[in-house]
Protein backbone atom coordinates (compact mmCIF):
# COMPACT_ATOMS: atom_id res chain seq x y z
CA UNK A 1 0.00 0.00 0.00
CA UNK A 2 1.56 3.43 -0.55
CA UNK A 3 1.81 6.02 2.09
CA UNK A 4 1.54 9.46 1.80
CA UNK A 5 3.30 12.46 3.29
CA UNK A 6 1.54 13.70 6.57
CA UNK A 7 1.34 17.47 6.48
CA UNK A 8 -1.50 18.66 7.14
CA UNK A 9 -4.87 16.91 7.38
CA UNK A 10 -8.37 17.23 8.08
CA UNK A 11 -8.31 13.49 9.50
CA UNK A 12 -9.70 11.82 6.51
CA UNK A 13 -7.43 10.03 3.91
CA UNK A 14 -8.26 8.35 0.88
CA UNK A 15 -6.47 5.02 0.27
CA UNK A 16 -7.63 4.45 -3.23
CA UNK A 17 -7.29 8.19 -4.91
CA UNK A 18 -4.44 9.84 -4.67
CA UNK A 19 -5.61 13.13 -6.52
CA UNK A 20 -8.02 13.91 -3.87
CA UNK A 21 -5.29 13.78 -0.99
CA UNK A 22 -3.30 15.67 -3.04
CA UNK A 23 -5.89 18.41 -3.86
CA UNK A 24 -6.87 18.40 -0.32
CA UNK A 25 -7.02 22.32 0.65
CA UNK A 26 -6.12 21.69 4.48
CA UNK A 27 -2.95 19.19 2.56
CA UNK A 28 -1.86 22.31 0.56
CA UNK A 29 -2.40 25.32 3.18
CA UNK A 30 -0.53 26.32 5.84
CA UNK A 31 -1.27 29.57 8.23
CA UNK A 32 1.75 31.77 8.12
CA UNK A 33 2.24 35.31 9.70
CA UNK A 34 5.28 37.93 9.22
CA UNK A 35 5.51 41.25 11.50
CA UNK A 36 3.94 44.14 10.14
CA UNK A 37 6.79 47.21 9.81
CA UNK A 38 6.56 50.60 11.15
CA UNK A 39 6.51 51.91 7.79
CA UNK A 40 3.43 49.96 6.75
CA UNK A 41 2.00 50.77 10.18
CA UNK A 42 2.56 54.49 10.10
CA UNK A 43 0.86 54.49 6.22
CA UNK A 44 -2.06 52.81 7.39
CA UNK A 45 -2.44 55.11 10.74
CA UNK A 46 -2.99 57.87 7.99
CA UNK A 47 -5.41 56.25 5.96
CA UNK A 48 -9.14 56.95 6.30
CA UNK A 49 -10.50 53.64 7.54
CA UNK A 50 -7.15 52.82 9.75
CA UNK A 51 -7.65 56.07 11.98
CA UNK A 52 -10.98 55.81 12.09
CA UNK A 53 -10.89 52.60 13.85
CA UNK A 54 -8.20 54.25 16.40
CA UNK A 55 -10.30 56.95 16.75
CA UNK A 56 -13.37 55.42 17.72
CA UNK A 57 -11.73 52.25 20.39
CA UNK A 58 -10.19 55.21 21.96
CA UNK A 59 -12.80 57.50 22.34
CA UNK A 60 -15.29 55.59 23.22
CA UNK A 61 -12.91 53.70 25.70
CA UNK A 62 -11.70 57.28 27.53
CA UNK A 63 -14.56 60.04 27.33
CA UNK A 64 -16.06 60.22 30.66
CA UNK A 65 -16.26 56.55 31.40
CA UNK A 66 -13.50 56.70 34.52
CA UNK A 67 -14.52 57.27 38.21
CA UNK A 68 -12.31 58.42 40.82
CA UNK A 69 -11.66 58.33 44.17
CA UNK A 70 -11.94 62.10 44.61
CA UNK A 71 -12.84 65.46 43.10
CA UNK A 72 -9.16 66.55 43.28
CA UNK A 73 -7.45 63.54 41.84
CA UNK A 74 -10.85 63.94 38.67
CA UNK A 75 -9.16 67.29 38.49
CA UNK A 76 -5.78 66.99 38.24
CA UNK A 77 -6.41 64.06 35.81
CA UNK A 78 -8.25 66.14 33.30
CA UNK A 79 -6.13 68.72 33.54
CA UNK A 80 -2.76 66.87 33.42
CA UNK A 81 -3.11 63.53 32.32
CA UNK A 82 -5.97 63.18 29.97
CA UNK A 83 -4.67 63.80 27.06
CA UNK A 84 -1.91 61.86 27.32
CA UNK A 85 -3.12 59.11 28.26
CA UNK A 86 -5.02 59.28 25.21
CA UNK A 87 -2.81 59.85 22.87
CA UNK A 88 -0.61 56.71 24.36
CA UNK A 89 -3.84 54.50 23.39
CA UNK A 90 -4.36 55.56 20.37
CA UNK A 91 -0.14 54.44 19.62
CA UNK A 92 -0.83 51.91 21.24
CA UNK A 93 -3.67 50.40 19.17
CA UNK A 94 -1.96 51.77 15.80
CA UNK A 95 2.06 50.13 16.98
CA UNK A 96 1.08 47.99 19.74
CA UNK A 97 3.22 50.04 21.83
CA UNK A 98 3.12 53.73 23.22
CA UNK A 99 4.74 54.96 26.50
CA UNK A 100 4.36 57.80 28.82
CA UNK A 101 7.23 59.38 30.35
CA UNK A 102 6.94 61.34 33.54
CA UNK A 103 9.76 63.98 33.81
CA UNK A 104 10.92 66.44 36.54
CA UNK A 105 12.75 69.81 36.07
CA UNK A 106 16.44 68.98 35.89
CA UNK A 107 15.94 65.41 35.35
CA UNK A 108 18.29 62.47 34.56
CA UNK A 109 15.91 60.64 33.04
CA UNK A 110 18.11 56.95 33.16
CA UNK A 111 18.03 57.35 36.99
CA UNK A 112 14.58 56.15 38.45
CA UNK A 113 12.56 58.39 39.61
CA UNK A 114 12.44 60.11 43.05
CA UNK A 115 9.25 61.25 45.75
CA UNK A 116 7.82 63.87 44.62
CA UNK A 117 6.48 66.38 46.59
CA UNK A 118 5.33 69.03 43.88
CA UNK A 119 4.15 68.20 40.74
CA UNK A 120 3.31 71.56 39.44
CA UNK A 121 6.31 71.64 37.14
CA UNK A 122 6.28 67.82 36.49
CA UNK A 123 5.39 66.82 32.67
CA UNK A 124 4.43 63.71 30.56
CA UNK A 125 6.14 62.66 27.02
CA UNK A 126 4.11 60.53 24.57
CA UNK A 127 5.87 58.18 22.35
CA UNK A 128 4.61 55.94 19.75
CA UNK A 129 6.00 52.53 19.74
CA UNK A 130 7.88 52.89 16.15
CA UNK A 131 10.06 55.85 18.60
CA UNK A 132 10.92 53.21 21.32
CA UNK A 133 13.66 50.78 21.47
CA UNK A 134 14.94 48.21 24.14
CA UNK A 135 18.19 48.36 25.19
CA UNK A 136 18.72 45.18 27.80
CA UNK A 137 15.73 42.91 28.96
CA UNK A 138 15.54 41.37 32.06
CA UNK A 139 16.06 37.42 31.62
CA UNK A 140 16.11 36.09 35.37
CA UNK A 141 13.59 34.17 36.12
CA UNK A 142 13.36 34.79 39.76
CA UNK A 143 12.85 38.58 38.77
CA UNK A 144 9.55 40.49 39.09
CA UNK A 145 10.54 42.03 35.60
CA UNK A 146 11.53 38.81 34.42
CA UNK A 147 11.39 39.72 30.38
CA UNK A 148 10.66 43.25 31.00
CA UNK A 149 13.05 45.84 29.52
CA UNK A 150 15.68 47.10 31.72
CA UNK A 151 16.03 50.38 29.70
CA UNK A 152 14.16 52.12 27.07
CA UNK A 153 15.94 54.12 24.49
CA UNK A 154 13.68 56.86 22.79
CA UNK A 155 16.09 59.70 20.63
CA UNK A 156 19.15 58.13 22.11
CA UNK A 157 17.87 58.90 25.45
CA UNK A 158 18.31 56.12 28.08
CA UNK A 159 14.86 56.00 29.91
CA UNK A 160 14.71 54.60 33.20
CA UNK A 161 11.64 52.23 33.41
CA UNK A 162 10.31 53.60 37.06
CA UNK A 163 9.60 56.62 34.77
CA UNK A 164 7.88 55.08 31.95
CA UNK A 165 3.83 53.82 32.04
CA UNK A 166 4.21 51.15 28.87
CA UNK A 167 1.01 50.87 27.25
CA UNK A 168 0.82 47.42 25.15
CA UNK A 169 -1.67 45.84 22.99
CA UNK A 170 -1.98 41.87 22.20
CA UNK A 171 1.10 40.33 23.59
CA UNK A 172 2.93 38.08 21.33
CA UNK A 173 4.02 34.77 22.48
CA UNK A 174 7.63 34.68 24.30
CA UNK A 175 9.91 33.49 21.02
CA UNK A 176 7.97 36.31 19.03
CA UNK A 177 8.83 38.78 21.93
CA UNK A 178 12.25 40.09 20.50
CA UNK A 179 10.53 41.23 17.24
CA UNK A 180 7.97 43.07 18.81
CA UNK A 181 11.06 44.82 21.03
CA UNK A 182 9.27 42.88 23.47
CA UNK A 183 5.82 45.46 22.54
CA UNK A 184 2.60 44.57 22.14
CA UNK A 185 1.07 43.22 18.18
CA UNK A 186 -0.60 46.47 16.73
CA UNK A 187 -4.21 46.51 16.23
CA UNK A 188 -3.48 47.43 12.50
CA UNK A 189 -1.45 43.87 12.50
CA UNK A 190 -4.41 42.35 13.48
CA UNK A 191 -6.72 43.49 10.82
CA UNK A 192 -3.64 43.84 7.47
CA UNK A 193 -5.50 41.51 5.37
CA UNK A 194 -8.91 42.87 5.66
CA UNK A 195 -7.52 46.29 5.21
CA UNK A 196 -5.92 45.44 1.92
CA UNK A 197 -9.04 43.57 1.05
CA UNK A 198 -11.10 47.07 1.66
CA UNK A 199 -8.17 49.17 -0.22
CA UNK A 200 -8.47 46.26 -3.22
CA UNK A 201 -12.43 46.99 -3.27
CA UNK A 202 -11.64 50.74 -3.46
CA UNK A 203 -9.41 50.48 -6.02
CA UNK A 204 -11.56 48.73 -8.63
CA UNK A 205 -14.97 50.90 -7.89
CA UNK A 206 -13.80 53.78 -9.42
CA UNK A 207 -11.93 51.95 -12.52
CA UNK A 208 -15.83 49.86 -12.76
CA UNK A 209 -17.50 53.21 -12.67
CA UNK A 210 -15.65 54.79 -15.50
CA UNK A 211 -16.34 51.66 -17.82
CA UNK A 212 -20.10 51.38 -16.78
CA UNK A 213 -21.53 53.88 -19.38
CA UNK A 214 -18.72 53.59 -22.39
CA UNK A 215 -19.54 56.00 -25.49
CA UNK A 216 -18.67 54.06 -28.77
CA UNK A 217 -18.62 56.45 -32.62
CA UNK A 218 -18.92 53.90 -35.35
CA UNK A 219 -17.12 55.44 -38.40
CA UNK A 220 -17.56 54.09 -41.94
CA UNK A 221 -13.54 52.92 -43.17
CA UNK A 222 -12.21 52.79 -39.98
CA UNK A 223 -10.37 49.35 -40.53
CA UNK A 224 -9.03 50.60 -44.08
CA UNK A 225 -7.77 53.43 -41.82
CA UNK A 226 -6.20 51.18 -39.22
CA UNK A 227 -4.45 48.31 -42.18
CA UNK A 228 -2.87 51.83 -43.62
CA UNK A 229 -1.57 53.10 -40.49
CA UNK A 230 -3.47 56.54 -41.00
CA UNK A 231 -6.06 56.27 -37.86
CA UNK A 232 -3.52 58.51 -35.70
CA UNK A 233 -5.52 61.65 -37.62
CA UNK A 234 -9.03 60.28 -36.30
CA UNK A 235 -8.36 59.35 -33.38
CA UNK A 236 -6.77 62.36 -32.21
CA UNK A 237 -10.47 64.50 -34.04
CA UNK A 238 -12.17 61.73 -31.41
CA UNK A 239 -9.79 62.42 -28.78
CA UNK A 240 -10.35 66.51 -28.96
CA UNK A 241 -14.49 66.16 -29.07
CA UNK A 242 -14.32 63.80 -26.19
CA UNK A 243 -11.51 66.45 -23.87
CA UNK A 244 -14.93 68.94 -24.75
CA UNK A 245 -17.16 66.44 -23.59
CA UNK A 246 -15.41 66.25 -20.24
CA UNK A 247 -15.67 62.39 -20.77
CA UNK A 248 -12.92 59.60 -19.55
CA UNK A 249 -13.07 58.06 -22.55
CA UNK A 250 -14.78 56.49 -25.91
CA UNK A 251 -14.43 54.20 -28.32
CA UNK A 252 -14.31 54.28 -32.27
CA UNK A 253 -15.81 51.19 -34.33
CA UNK A 254 -16.19 50.93 -37.87
CA UNK A 255 -19.33 51.61 -39.25
CA UNK A 256 -21.99 54.33 -40.97
CA UNK A 257 -21.07 57.21 -38.68
CA UNK A 258 -22.97 56.91 -35.82
CA UNK A 259 -22.86 57.69 -31.81
CA UNK A 260 -24.02 54.72 -29.53
CA UNK A 261 -23.86 54.30 -25.41
CA UNK A 262 -23.76 50.76 -24.43
CA UNK A 263 -24.72 50.29 -20.87
CA UNK A 264 -22.81 47.77 -19.16
CA UNK A 265 -24.24 46.33 -15.39
CA UNK A 266 -22.28 46.62 -11.91
CA UNK A 267 -22.38 43.01 -10.89
CA UNK A 268 -21.41 42.11 -7.15
CA UNK A 269 -19.99 45.51 -6.32
CA UNK A 270 -22.13 46.07 -3.07
CA UNK A 271 -21.79 42.61 -2.20
CA UNK A 272 -17.84 42.64 -2.23
CA UNK A 273 -17.64 46.05 -0.24
CA UNK A 274 -19.75 44.70 2.68
CA UNK A 275 -17.49 41.39 2.69
CA UNK A 276 -14.36 43.50 3.22
CA UNK A 277 -16.87 46.01 5.59
CA UNK A 278 -17.98 42.57 7.84
CA UNK A 279 -14.73 41.21 7.98
CA UNK A 280 -13.02 44.61 9.24
CA UNK A 281 -16.23 44.52 11.86
CA UNK A 282 -15.47 40.78 13.06
CA UNK A 283 -12.12 41.50 13.38
CA UNK A 284 -11.66 44.87 15.43
CA UNK A 285 -15.09 43.95 17.19
CA UNK A 286 -16.75 47.02 16.06
CA UNK A 287 -20.46 46.74 15.28
CA UNK A 288 -20.81 47.36 11.82
CA UNK A 289 -22.94 50.19 11.85
CA UNK A 290 -20.61 51.67 14.05
CA UNK A 291 -17.39 51.38 11.86
CA UNK A 292 -19.62 52.45 8.90
CA UNK A 293 -21.33 55.33 10.82
CA UNK A 294 -24.68 54.64 9.86
CA UNK A 295 -27.70 53.43 11.98
CA UNK A 296 -28.96 50.28 11.96
CA UNK A 297 -31.51 48.85 9.13
CA UNK A 298 -34.59 47.26 9.57
CA UNK A 299 -37.87 48.23 10.44
CA UNK A 300 -36.85 46.76 14.20
CA UNK A 301 -33.48 48.17 13.94
CA UNK A 302 -33.00 49.80 17.23
CA UNK A 303 -29.73 49.45 17.30
CA UNK A 304 -29.50 47.34 21.20
CA UNK A 305 -27.66 44.79 19.73
CA UNK A 306 -25.12 46.43 17.73
CA UNK A 307 -24.46 48.57 21.11
CA UNK A 308 -24.05 45.56 23.37
CA UNK A 309 -21.18 44.28 20.42
CA UNK A 310 -19.17 47.70 21.06
CA UNK A 311 -18.63 47.61 24.61
CA UNK A 312 -18.44 44.19 25.22
CA UNK A 313 -15.08 44.94 23.00
CA UNK A 314 -14.43 48.24 24.60
CA UNK A 315 -14.94 46.72 27.86
CA UNK A 316 -12.56 44.12 27.15
CA UNK A 317 -10.20 46.73 25.95
CA UNK A 318 -10.39 48.74 29.30
CA UNK A 319 -9.76 46.06 31.68
CA UNK A 320 -6.80 43.70 29.88
CA UNK A 321 -4.84 47.14 28.63
CA UNK A 322 -5.55 50.39 30.06
CA UNK A 323 -6.83 49.95 33.59
CA UNK A 324 -3.75 48.96 34.87
CA UNK A 325 -1.61 51.47 33.14
CA UNK A 326 -3.66 54.43 34.22
CA UNK A 327 -3.58 53.44 37.87
CA UNK A 328 0.23 53.39 37.71
CA UNK A 329 0.62 56.63 36.42
CA UNK A 330 -2.11 58.03 38.97
CA UNK A 331 0.52 56.45 41.51
CA UNK A 332 3.32 57.91 39.84
CA UNK A 333 2.16 61.24 40.05
CA UNK A 334 0.39 60.63 43.98
CA UNK A 335 -3.07 60.13 43.27
CA UNK A 336 -5.39 57.87 43.97
CA UNK A 337 -6.68 54.79 41.95
CA UNK A 338 -9.34 54.87 39.70
CA UNK A 339 -11.77 52.16 37.76
CA UNK A 340 -14.04 52.16 34.90
CA UNK A 341 -17.75 53.05 35.25
CA UNK A 342 -20.30 50.42 34.91
CA UNK A 343 -23.33 50.91 32.78
CA UNK A 344 -21.07 52.62 30.03
CA UNK A 345 -23.01 53.19 26.49
CA UNK A 346 -26.36 53.96 27.94
CA UNK A 347 -28.30 56.22 26.20
CA UNK A 348 -29.36 59.71 28.48
CA UNK A 349 -33.52 57.66 28.20
CA UNK A 350 -31.23 54.67 30.35
CA UNK A 351 -29.47 56.38 32.62
CA UNK A 352 -32.50 58.61 33.58
CA UNK A 353 -34.62 55.64 33.97
CA UNK A 354 -31.56 54.03 36.15
CA UNK A 355 -31.08 57.07 38.14
CA UNK A 356 -35.02 57.28 39.24
CA UNK A 357 -34.92 53.41 39.82
CA UNK A 358 -32.29 54.13 42.34
CA UNK A 359 -33.72 56.98 43.67
CA UNK A 360 -36.76 55.10 44.56
CA UNK A 361 -34.80 52.46 46.27
CA UNK A 362 -32.59 54.75 48.23
CA UNK A 363 -36.02 56.44 49.31
CA UNK A 364 -37.29 52.64 50.71
CA UNK A 365 -33.50 52.44 52.55
CA UNK A 366 -33.72 55.42 54.11
CA UNK A 367 -37.26 55.14 55.38
CA UNK A 368 -35.40 51.63 56.86
CA UNK A 369 -32.83 53.56 58.74
CA UNK A 370 -30.41 52.29 56.67
CA UNK A 371 -27.22 54.18 54.59
CA UNK A 372 -28.78 54.93 51.40
CA UNK A 373 -26.21 57.96 50.98
CA UNK A 374 -23.75 55.28 50.40
CA UNK A 375 -26.07 53.10 47.98
CA UNK A 376 -26.10 56.47 45.84
CA UNK A 377 -22.74 56.93 45.95
CA UNK A 378 -22.40 53.40 44.79
CA UNK A 379 -24.72 53.66 42.00
CA UNK A 380 -23.39 57.00 41.00
CA UNK A 381 -26.45 59.13 41.14
CA UNK A 382 -24.45 61.08 44.18
CA UNK A 383 -20.92 62.08 43.65
CA UNK A 384 -18.23 61.74 46.84
CA UNK A 385 -17.53 64.65 48.84
CA UNK A 386 -14.26 64.74 50.13
CA UNK A 387 -15.10 66.93 52.95
CA UNK A 388 -17.25 64.27 54.07
CA UNK A 389 -14.43 61.52 53.63
CA UNK A 390 -12.29 63.80 55.71
CA UNK A 391 -14.04 65.05 58.91
CA UNK A 392 -17.23 62.63 58.55
CA UNK A 393 -20.46 62.24 57.45
CA UNK A 394 -23.11 64.71 59.36
CA UNK A 395 -26.07 62.88 60.90
CA UNK A 396 -28.71 62.45 58.35
CA UNK A 397 -31.68 62.08 61.06
CA UNK A 398 -34.06 59.73 61.29
CA UNK A 399 -36.98 59.32 59.25
CA UNK A 400 -40.37 60.75 59.89
CA UNK A 401 -42.91 58.12 60.94
CA UNK A 402 -46.39 57.99 59.79
CA UNK A 403 -47.70 59.86 62.67
CA UNK A 404 -45.07 63.36 61.65
CA UNK A 405 -46.25 62.96 58.29
CA UNK A 406 -44.16 60.51 56.91
CA UNK A 407 -44.72 57.16 54.54
CA UNK A 408 -44.99 53.89 55.99
CA UNK A 409 -43.08 50.71 54.56
CA UNK A 410 -45.74 49.64 53.18
CA UNK A 411 -46.90 53.06 51.41
CA UNK A 412 -43.32 53.13 49.73
CA UNK A 413 -43.44 50.01 48.26
CA UNK A 414 -46.68 50.67 46.21
CA UNK A 415 -48.95 48.98 48.86
CA UNK A 416 -52.25 50.09 50.58
CA UNK A 417 -52.60 54.09 50.91
CA UNK A 418 -55.15 53.79 53.85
Amino acid sequence: MASFPKLFADGITSLTNKLANRRNVHNNNRMTSTRVDFDELRAIYKTGVGSKIIRVKSGIALNETLQFESTIDKDYYETSLQQHVKNTCKFMLAFGRGIIVTQEPGADLSSPLPVIDDYTNVRCLVFSGDMVYIQSVEYNLNSPNYYKPKFYSIRGFTIHPSRVVDMTYVQPVELDAPEYFFGGISEFELIRNELVSDQIVQRAVPAILEKSSTVFYKVAGFKDLLNDKKEDDLLRYFAGLEDLRSSYGAGVIDKEDEVVTVQQTLSNLAESDMITLRRLAMVTGLSLSTLVGEPPKGLNGSGEGDRQVDMQTIKSLQSEYLLDKINRLMTMHGRGRVSFKENQGQTDKDRIGQETEVIKNALVLWQMGLDYDKYLTDNGVVEKDPFEEMFGKPDQGEAPTPEQGGMSLEQLMGGDDD
